[in-house]
């Protein structure tokens, strides 16, 4: 175009004194400096624009970030309660293994006293400290604890898991073994139980007091040296006559020296005798339990005064009675 050839010319006068100054202008030039100014002006509004957008953002980045901080806290606190609630777990799963294992021991102890009590072998199986003494677990609640504020480290934490899986470990098998050996300990008893039951361990009558011990003695009717066989025992006539085991009437007659008597067989080889009795009651073939009448007290017979002569025959021989006797 032919105009943006042209020059134009602006004139500055800086004062009525001063020189006149030219400035000579291509056409071009003067039509750019409006539109600079112009772009100038907009990228202005645009970059203020554009700062206020980043404001906006930056503001919503920290709102972000402080709400994310919050929940990171909430999130760690979360953590460090789990955390120390497992722990506590733990330790409340380690005493409660050790207590299960208390009871084991416990039940152990028992079982030694209830074989103490029918007479089985039995092992030592309390808990001993070093120096021999026994260890007693006492109840937190009925003495003081103590001890300072030091918390757990992972490592400990981790062995006392450790140690506490181990011992839930073991519970299983040791529980298995102790149902087996209560079972043995059952069947013993059981055959010690039915044993006992043929052993004559019981007195014979309510009374307690014995006129004659077993061995030599003096007859009481001619003072000579004589043997008795058995003992006798003072009481009442009509006073009850016990069978002092589990075994089968052998005889249940009357006799000059032995009055009204009654003689058991218990087997393996064991028998009892009861003499001077006031009445029978068991006759030859009758089964009787241990501690059943089988007859009363009375002075039939070779006799003083009212008194049961008692004998324990093993494999035919006499012996005292009072060594069966509990």
């Amino acid at each position: 175009m032919k105009w943006s050839f042209k020059r134009f010319t602006f004139v500055v006068i800086p004062d009525a004194n001063g020189s006149v100054k030219r400035i000579n202008l291509p056409a071009v030039v003067v039509i750019l400096i409006p539109i600079l100014f112009v772009l100038l002006i907009l990228s202005v509004i645009y970059l203020y624009l554009l700062y206020s957008g980043n404001i906006g953002s930056i503001s919503t980045l920290q709102t972000k970030l402080a709400d994310s901080s919050s929940q990171y806290e909430k999130i760690l606190a979360d953590k460090n309660n789990n955390i120390d609630t497992l722990q506590t777990q733990v330790v409340s799963l380690s005493e409660k293994a050790q207590s299960i294992q208390k009871k084991l021991e416990e039940v152990n102890e028992l079982e030694t006293q209830v074989k103490n009590m029918v007479g089985l072998k039995t092992s030592d199986t309390s808990k001993k400290t070093p120096t021999g003494a026994a260890i007693e677990d006492g109840d937190p609640q009925d003495g003081g604890v103590g001890g300072e504020d030091i918390p757990v480290t992972d490592a400990e934490i981790t062995s006392l898991l450790n140690d506490t899986l181990n011992g839930l470990a073991k519970l299983d098998p040791a529980v298995e073994e102790m149902k087996s050996r209560l079972e043995s300990t059952k069947s013993e008893i059981a055959k010690e139980q039915a044993k006992q039951k043929k052993i004559p361990t019981i007195w014979p009558t309510d009374s307690r007091r014995i006129t004659s011990q077993y061995g030599v003695r003096k007859d009481p009717f001619t003072g000579s040296a004589r043997f008795h066989a058995g003992i006798d025992i003072g009481g009442s006539t009509g006073d009850p006559i016990y069978a002092a085991a589990d075994g089968v009437v052998v005889h249940s007659g009357k006799d000059d020296a032995e009055g009204n008597n009654i003689t058991v067989d218990h087997g393996n080889g064991i028998r009892t005798r009861y003499m001077h009795m006031s009445k029978l009651i068991a006759k030859v073939g009758d089964k009787v339990t241990k501690g059943e009448v089988i007859g009363e007290l009375g002075s039939t017979g070779r006799s003083t005064g009212p008194h049961l002569h008692y004998e324990v025959l093993v494999n035919g021989d006499t012996t005292d009675p009072m060594a069966y006797i509990n």
